[in-house]
């Protein structure tokens, strides 16, 4: 089956999202071992054009060293697409915080996968877009 934002899966996917973000904004970056596949793939493309690449290990890492002096009660996202299917889920939402090392207006295009009874984040694909400040 197609994936569609009608899918009664697509709540659940966006629920996975919603933990995630309101878990790294509160500093419980435990959830990032939770969400992240074993196989998990990060492509962050900076303004500049430069492609930054990480795997599991390595992007939460960043997230952890780049989240770890913030502290946000109320994380900033919009969300423009969840969708689902039974296996397979996709969000693109906006996000203001300091996940790239500045905060920043970012992009995201995320692809989830349901493995071992719960949705977990496959791939994950970063654009930034301009100073926070400026949206």
């Amino acid at each position: 089956m197609a994936m569609t934002d009608d899918h009664i899966n697509a709540t659940a996917v966006k629920a996975a999202l919603d933990g995630l973000i309101h878990g790294v904004s509160g500093h419980s970056f435990d959830v990032l071992d939770n969400l992240y596949h074993r196989d998990m793939r990060t492509y962050v493309l900076l303004n500049d054009g430069t492609l930054v690449r990480h795997d599991k290990n390595g992007f939460m890492e960043l997230v952890k060293h780049n989240m770890g002096a913030l502290k946000d009660d109320d994380p900033w996202v919009k969300y423009h697409l969840v969708e689902a299917g039974d296996e397979h889920g996709h969000v693109v939402v906006s996000r203001k915080n300091d996940a790239t090392g500045r905060y920043q207006l970012i992009s995201l295009s995320i692809d989830f996968v349901f493995e071992d009874d719960r949705w977990q984040i496959i791939r994950e694909i970063i654009m930034t877009r301009s100073d926070a400040t400026d949206a």
